[in-house]
This record gives C-alpha cells, structure tokens and sequence, in this order.
C-alpha cells in the first residue's frame, strides 16, 4: 500500500534535515615564512565551510579533519598577509600541505593592507555586529546612530534630524563607549543631545558590541562600544579615490564627499626621475560637508532645525617588516539650529504646547539658522605604533582631543530697552565648553602558546595585556551656568586570556580602573570645590561552543567568459551553529553633570538638577546567543539580563516646570536606584527563492529588539525605555541585470509599540502612540566613462505616516520628520574604481 502523501513529506524532511557524512580526510600541513622559510607558529588555519579550526604549532605544522569536498582553507596570521586556498580534495586520506605566508610589509602593486584588529578578536565570545560594505554605502550621509538603526538591539535617541545618538538594549551616552580611529571619543557624551562628533563619511568599517565590554575599553562600557574605523592606509604603488554625494528631500539635504588616497610619496625630482618614499609608506585625506534646511514634518514645518557641517581627516603611516607607525588627524565642525518651539516663554504655554500636540506657531521653511543653536568642533590627533617580536606584539597609542561647544539663546538674561544691546547679546554664546583630553593606551599580545597538539586537533592559549590613562579638562564659560568646570585623570589594567580549540572558544578578563574628579566650585551656586576618587574592578568570562550543523547545498558557478556559457556544481556544505554565554561585571563613576547640572540644558529644552550624592554605577549582566550562518539561512537570537546598582537616570518633576527669565522649562532631577533590564534581540536572514539562471535571488529578513527596564527600589517601570520593535524586509538581487551590477530592491516595514511599561503620574505626556512605517529602495552599481559608479535611491516612511517615537527629545512638542527620498551616488576612481 502506498504510503500517505503526509508521510512522504515528512520522510522527506528528515533526509533533508539529517546531517549528510561526507568521507573524512586529514589535511596536514606546515605554515612557513615564504621569504625566510622559518615555520611560523600561531597561524590561525580555518575550514570556512564548518568554520573549524586549528593553531600551528611551535614548528609550523598543523592538522584538521575535512568532511568537505573540495574545502577552503583560511590561514591567518599577524603581520602576514591572510591566504585563502581551495584543496581539491582526491580520492586520497591524508593530504599534505606546504602553506607560505607572505610578510605584509612586502604587499607590492594594488594590494592593500588590513592589521586592525576587530573590536571582538580579545573577547571572541562576545556579541559583535559589523556593518561595512555595501550596507554602509547605502547609508552615506547619515549619522553615526542612523547608520546602526537597523541593527537588533539597537534604537535612536533623537534631538532633531542632526542629532541621533544609538541606544544599545536601553543604554546610551556615558554607558555606551564610542572609538574613533582607536581613541575613546570625548565630547561632552553625557548629553542626549550631544550626538558623537564624528563624520558619516569616514568610516569603513563601524563595529558594534552588544554587552558590557568594561575589561578592555574601561569603566563606562556598561552597555557597550561602537568602534569606528577610517580607511586603511594602502601600501605599494596605488593610487585611488572616490567622490560620494547624497540629497535628501525632507530637509533638502545636500552633502558631498572626496577621498584621495595613495601609496607612494613623491620627494622631489632629479635629471627627469621621480623620487619617491618606500612602498611601506601611505597616505590618505578626506574631506565632506553637509547642509539642511529645515525638517518637515507630515504636516507642518519643524522650524529651526537645519545644519551645516564642514569635516576633514588625514592620515600617514609606514609600516615595515616589524615596526608599524600611522599619524591620524580629523576635525569635525558642524552647526545647528534647536527647534524653536521648544523654547517656550511661560508656563502656560508650555502647558499648551504639550496639549496641543504641534507647534504653538507655523514656520516657514529656510535653510537660516537662528537662536536657539550650537556651534561645535573636535580636532582628534592620534599617534599609533606596532612592534612585531618573535614573542608577540607591541602596540601603544596617543590621542588628543578637543571639544568646543557654544550654545545660543534665544532669550536673554539681560535684556535692556536698547533693542542693538539685545540683538549683540544674543550673537553671543550664552555658554561655552571646552573640553581637552590627552590618552595614551599600550598593550602587549603575546603569541600563542600551545596547549596540547594530536592527530586531529590542536588548542593554544591566547592574550592580551595592557594598560590606559587619561588626563582631561572642562571649562565652562559664558554668561549662563549648567555644569562647573572639572579636571579628570584616570588609569587602568587589564588582562584578557583566550583559550581556542576545534570545538569551542572560552576567554577570561580583569581590569582595574581608578579615576579622580576635582570640581571647580561656584559660590553662587552654592557648588564647593570638590575632589573624588573613584575606583573598580570590571570581569568578563565567555564560552562559545559549536553545538552542530545544518546541512544546506553550496552552489558554485564558473563563467566562461568568452562564450557566455555557466556552469552550476553543487556540493553539500556544514554551516555550523554556535551558542555563546557570556557574564560581564563594569562600572561607572557618575559624571559632574549628574552630581552639579544647575540650569537649563540648552538642546533638550528642559532644567535639569544635579545630585552631589550620587555613588558610582555597578553592573552585574549575563547575554546568552544562538547563531547560525550559512548561504541561504542566517540567524541570531539573544537574550539578556543586566543588573545594575545606583543606576542614574533623569526623572521629571512633572508638577513643578521652572521658569526662568530664559522661558519656562520641563524641570528634571537626576536620581537613583537599583535598575534591572532584561530583553531579547532577534535577527534572521533567509534565501527565498533562487533564480538559477542569473543568480539573482530574493531575500526575506529582519530584526526584532525588546527590552524591559525595572526600578526595582521603587517596584515601577524605568522611564524612557524604548518601545518594542520589528523590523522586516523583502529583497531582490542580481549580480547583472540589464547591463547594471548588484542590483537591488527592497522594501521594508518598521512596527513600533507602544510604550505601554512607564512610571505613572511621573512625565509631562504619557508616551506616544505606536506607529507603522513602509522604505522602499534599490540601487546597482553602473560602469561608465571608465569607471563603476554606485547609485541608489530610498523612500523612507513613503506613506508619510505621522509618528512620535517616545525617545525623540522633542516629543512634547512636535511630531518626527516625514517622507525623506534620499539620492545617493558613489563615483570611484584611480586604482580603486
């Protein structure tokens, strides 16, 4: 009797499902130096198919178990050049490798160098998302925070269109750490309008850390570390650049970008031969500006809040055989308009404002910017240098900053009849911040030390050891008063160990920090001088362990390119999935605006009151992930919990607004309390159809974000945490299309909840209502008049959908921006196009 159709397809599944043993070979081999042909111990050899690995030992060799056929071979090593290399596999056993890595002090020609470390390679288990390439291409333009949105976990705090700063699973500001180029971003971070100083177009890479990551990046990565990384500086005889450009329709935005950059440094000219430095050195400059006029919401003008920036980076560096250099220098300087109805005269306006739910008065678009606004810069120079011994590797950095913020009003203390003394009073700053901080950081990576070598398998210990310190000074000046002037100097240690076998990966870290804050005084109000020490220890432990794989068929096309014909082979390929536990311990010592803010917060529109009694910020966190990766199937579920004591957080006096002779304001007053927050980030990724062909294909995927904050204490919901989200999308891709590569169309939806978990009877609004928004984009990338230009085209929020999210500053007073059609273009050229 034949068998049910329910029954064949379940038969079906679980052949399809069951693990396909492929006959098992070994691959044995030794990793050499190709110039020297000294075996190298601690290359990284790696199957990318199961992602298995294995360490060479102190004689180079090395051995691993392939169920592939026909496997790719990774081997990596520091200051070598990275290999990749296909085995054809046979009929035979064991097969014997001879692998020559080259120096990458020797790259010649176009090829370029890449030794900066990931932001997880000392913490391998940790939960690290990088968007680079294509994906950040496509987001051109925008802030930093604006550039992360999408990613699972994170949400925006928002003051305006310019200012956007990224909410890592409901922590930001002086919990979250951001690096750039290395150095720890300082620049008055404590504000929720205070967006990192950074420009859009610099970087190459963002990574992002998910978790406390206080062992390596010190006190203060209690929610996590943003690690932006410039362009690498080529080598050799290469010279490349690329023009990018990007309008925005909702602000009409325009911004454009230049980079140059090359490998060889003419010195002069002598009888009609050009001189010229070395192939070990390069350089790079970039330049970009933006400018906006006012934002537009669905049904008004949000007025006041245009911008106009002017940035710039340069670097140098040589890099040897053993002795790496890189000078780096960038400056950021931007101004910007506050929304003008978020200063308001008296209270009962401010009253009614909040109840009217739009704007008291009806703008007029412009591209002016007037008072209220701020002015701000930041020059960033760093000094980083590398030492490759035979023992392991030496790296130290030095880094200055600068931070000069002058904020404006548009009311004024002093107003006198002489209307000329008014309107010269208002040109100038009502109160100025510079902040200057000097760092330097120095580490030592030892080379692995092998644990234990068989047959089959090897494992060998890893690590880190370093040390930090930094000196910084903040003076506050004007006529208005929000935060005394300080000095600060800290210092810390840390080690971080990693043990690495076939199977799973574990690391163990501890750092202790220390840091002293010597407050300027005011006697007129009532601030003494004060001096703090604070101090802490931070602890990391994670293990990473691959708990099987899926099987999934790989397919592999070879073109010929002279008669157009393709051909397809398929083989059966392990896609390994990994589970990942992790517990971290951080602190925190409480900045001088959370112990002696006295006045109006000039970019936030609200008064804000410090507390001198505030202890420093312990957290106690623990994130456990399932991830999977593989041609056709991606995914990632995290889930998380985070206690932390004496956590500091603003809460409004919604009965008492305060009114000054600058305009009445919402009033908040920083407290604190035991604080836990749990929740769970989701994303997926997944090939639903295949075209065979053309190998375009659609893709379907998305991120989920949901964190729950309690104040424990005080047995309530924390305020101003994000609202519950999901993010979908449907994807075309074609690598050639009607003449055009990587083609793309995507639409996406964003479905936001409302925030239904706050403390009652505490804020000005109870928090706005969920909202649904629909992008549409494509792109693809064109070859014209000799080169390869980039395009693409996004609508985002194409229905132009009214919304507040109950994270933008201004959500007492307006509604977010509307429809924004975005032209992006990308024109490269020299060597790189």
């Amino acid at each position: 009797m034949p068998l049910p159709r329910h029954s064949l397809a379940l038969c079906a599944l679980i052949l399809l499902l069951s693990n396909t043993t492929l006959q098992s070979q070994i691959l044995r081999g030794t990793v050499r130096d190709a110039s020297s042909n000294k075996p190298l111990s601690g290359a990284r050899i790696q199957l990318l198919e199961t992602r298995r690995g294995a360490l060479s030992g102190a004689d180079g060799s090395f051995v691993l178990r392939s169920t592939q056929d026909a496997p790719t071979l990774r081997i990596a090593l520091l200051g070598y050049q990275t290999l990749e290399k296909l085995i054809e596999s046979g009929l035979q056993d064991t097969i014997t490798l001879d692998i020559r890595l080259k120096p990458s002090a020797v790259r010649l020609g176009t090829a370029r160098i890449e030794t900066d470390r990931l932001a997880s390679e000392n913490m391998p288990t940790q939960n690290v998302t990088t968007v680079s390439g294509q994906e950040l291409e496509r987001l051109r333009g925008q802030t930093l925070g604006e550039a992360l949105q999408n990613v699972a976990g994170i949400t925006l705090l928002q003051t305006g269109a310019s200012i956007a700063k990224p909410v890592i699973r409901g922590l930001h500001s002086q919990r979250v750490i951001v690096v750039n180029a290395g150095v720890a971003q300082e620049g008055q971070q404590w504000g929720a309008e205070h967006a990192p100083e950074i420009d859009p177009f610099a970087a190459q890479r963002i990574e992002l850390v998910r978790g406390a990551a206080g062992v390596e990046y010190g006190a203060g990565a209690i929610g996590g570390v943003i690690r932006v990384e410039p362009r690498h500086i080529p080598h050799g005889d290469w010279f490349s650049g690329e023009a990018q450009m990007a309008l925005f329709s909702n602000n009409s935005q325009g911004a454009l970008s230049l980079a140059l950059e090359g490998g060889k440094i003419e010195i002069g000219e002598k009888n009609s031969v050009v001189h010229s430095l070395g192939n070990g050195f390069g350089w790079r400059v970039q330049g970009s500006a933006r400018k906006a006029g006012d934002s537009r919401a669905p049904n008004y003008v949000i007025g006041n809040t245009g911008f106009q920036e002017i940035n710039g980076s340069a670097a140098f560096g040589y890099t040897g055989e053993k002795f790496s250099i890189e000078a780096y220098y960038s400056l950021f300087t931007t101004e910007l308009g506050i929304f003008r109805g978020a200063h308001i005269g008296n209270l009962n306006d401010l009253l009614r404002a909040i109840e009217t739910g739009k704007p008291l008065v009806n703008y007029d678009w412009t591209y002016s910017i007037r008072n209220p606004k701020q002015q701000i810069s930041h020059d960033l120079w760093s000094v980083k240098a590398r030492y490759n011994a035979d023992f392991g590797q030496f790296e130290m950095q030095y880094g200055w900053q600068q931070n000069n913020r002058a904020e404006f009003d548009s009311h004024n203390a002093r107003i006198r009849s002489d209307s000329g003394l008014l309107l010269a009073s208002l040109e100038r700053p009502a109160m100025t911040l510079q902040l200057t901080t000097y760092s330097l950081d120095a580490k030592f990576r030892h080379k692995p030390l092998e644990i234990w070598h068989s047959d089959t398998s090897s494992s060998a210990l890893t690590g880190v050891v370093g040390a930090s310190g930094m000196a910084q000074w903040n003076v506050q000046g004007g006529r208005t008063f929000l935060i005394p002037s300080f000095q600060a100097e800290s210092a810390g240690l840390y080690a971080i160990e990693t043990l690495t076998t076939p199977d799973f990966t574990a690391n163990l870290g501890l750092r202790y920090d220390a840091k002293q804050i010597a407050v300027r005084g005011s006697s007129s109000r009532g601030i003494p001088d004060t001096t703090q020490v604070f101090t802490g220890f931070s602890a990391a432990a994670g293990i990473k362990y691959e708990i099987g794989s899926m099987n999934y068929e790989k397919s592999t096309d070879t073109t010929n390119q002279a008669t157009k014909l393709q051909a397809t082979k398929t083989q059966v390929t392990n896609a390994p999935t990994t589970i990942s536990l992790n517990f971290g311990m951080a602190w925190r010592a409480p900045l001088v605006n959370e112990q002696f803010s006295l006045g109006v917060h000039h970019g936030t529109a609200q008064y804000e009151i410090g507390n001198s009694r505030l202890q420093a910020e312990r957290s106690y966190s623990a994130d456990l992930t399932l991830s999977h990766t593989a041609e056709t199937l991606r995914f990632e579920v995290s889930g998380y919990a985070n206690a932390i004591e004496n956590f500091i957080y603003l809460r409004p006096d919604a009965v008492n607004p305060t009114i000054t002779i600058r305009g009445t304001f919402p009033t908040f007053f920083y407290t604190q309390t035991f604080a836990l927050l749990t929740g769970a980030d989701a994303s997926f990724d997944a090939v639903l159809v295949k075209f065979s062909h053309n190998n375009s294909l659609v893709r379907v995927g998305g991120t989920a974000s949901l964190v729950r904050g309690t104040n424990i204490t005080d047995a309530e919901p924390l305020i101003f945490m994000p609202a519950d989200r999901v993010r979908v999308f449907m994807r075309f891709e074609a690598p050639l299309l009607f003449g055009m590569e990587n083609v793309f169309v995507e639409a996406a939806s964003l479905l936001v909840r409302t925030q239904d978990r706050f403390p009652q009877n505490v804020d000005y609004a109870v928090p706005p209502a969920g909202y649904v928004l629909f992008d549409v984009s494509l792109g693809s990338t064109v070859e014209a008049l000799g080169t390869r230009f980039s395009w693409s085209i996004a609508a985002r929020n194409i229905a132009n959908t009214p919304f507040r999210d109950y994270l933008s500053r201004y959500r007492y007073f307006t509604d977010d921006a509307g429809r924004n059609v975005i032209l992006r273009l990308s024109v490269p050229f020299g060597d790189g196009r």
